[in-house]
């Protein structure tokens, strides 16, 4: 008869080697039998896996990554390169991950095109208490469709704008600390900050004391249900693909004309207004997503 401390040790020997290996929990069944896009706060899974995913929008050749959003996509924020599987890489076709609006349009502009189309990040992250210096580089995508998400967005910039004393202002949005905790619960830590974006409202006033001095800075923690979507079986693949086909598909406002009166911005504009692929069935049948532990 096998004692308390045997057992003990032949569990703890399973664990280990379940965690030496450089894996990620997959995606199950039954997750992707109840989940749609209106219930998808934020989503991750290993950036490979998604560009084989999605080659529309964005394709990793040669050590250069490129985004493709001209018509759907992703608003993938960067500083021009990207480590990827511990590779440098350069991205074509990004926002910046800090920029200075100087205008009530460039802000109106930088605001639509926030909420136009899922926002994607880059992040890399090793295994905790591994002796290996290698990184598993991860795509994170928030869904600028959720209700949440979009409220959070929009009541961080109205807070901003509505608290301020002087004319110029700065605003960080960071989903550093929601990922980090879910990544400790899969047995990884990320190896970057670089899960923020902010943009910094500046007009030309002569002396601005309050911004001067850090008063007119603001910080706006965002936090979400993370739903992992790594899969290696090709029907579950499937699914995910049609998942993030209709999170990343252009939407087109219903009962409007296009406004081509607007001036030319450096942000890409395509306003999204409401989900055609919702269905009111859907509404009423959401299921919690819960995450998956390893």
């Amino acid at each position: 008869m096998a004692t308390g401390d045997s057992i003990n040790k032949a569990n703890l020997g399973r664990l280990n080697s379940t965690r030496s290996v450089m894996t990620f929990s997959s995606v199950g069944s039954d997750i992707l039998s109840t989940v749609t896009t209106a219930n998808c706060e934020i989503a991750l899974l290993p950036l490979k896996l998604l560009t084989e995913l999605q080659p529309n929008y964005l394709t990793l050749e040669d050590g250069v990554l490129t985004s493709n959003n001209y018509s759907g996509g992703f608003n993938l924020f960067s500083d021009d390169t990207a480590l990827i599987d511990g590779r440098k890489c350069r991205i074509i076709n990004y926002i910046q991950r800090k920029v200075t609006l100087r205008s009530h349009s460039d802000y109106k502009d930088y605001r639509d095109t926030l909420l136009a189309k899922p926002m994607l990040f880059i992040a890399n992250a090793k295994k905790l208490n591994s002796d290996s210096t290698s990184a598993k580089t991860f795509a994170i995508i928030v869904n600028t469709r959720h209700p949440q998400i979009r409220d959070k967005l929009e009541g961080g910039m109205n807070s901003a704008i509505s608290s301020v004393m002087g004319e110029n202002y700065q605003l960080q949005f960071t989903f550093h600390n929601n990922v980090r905790e879910y990544l400790q619960k899969q047995n990884f830590e990320l190896t970057e900050d670089n899960l923020n974006f902010s943009y910094t409202f500046k007009l030309d006033v002569f002396v601005d004391f309050f911004y001067l001095f850090g008063l007119s800075k603001k910080n706006c923690d965002m936090n979400g249900k993370i739903l992992n979507l790594y899969c290696t079986n090709n029907s579950r693949k499937e699914r995910v693909k049609l998942f993030l086909s209709k999170m990343t598909n252009p939407l087109i406002r219903m009962g409007s004309s296009l406004d081509f009166d607007r001036r030319p911005s450096v942000f890409s504009l395509d306003m999204i207004m409401e989900d055609p692929f919702l269905q009111e069935e859907e509404v009423n049948d959401i299921a919690p997503v819960l995450p998956l532990n390893s």
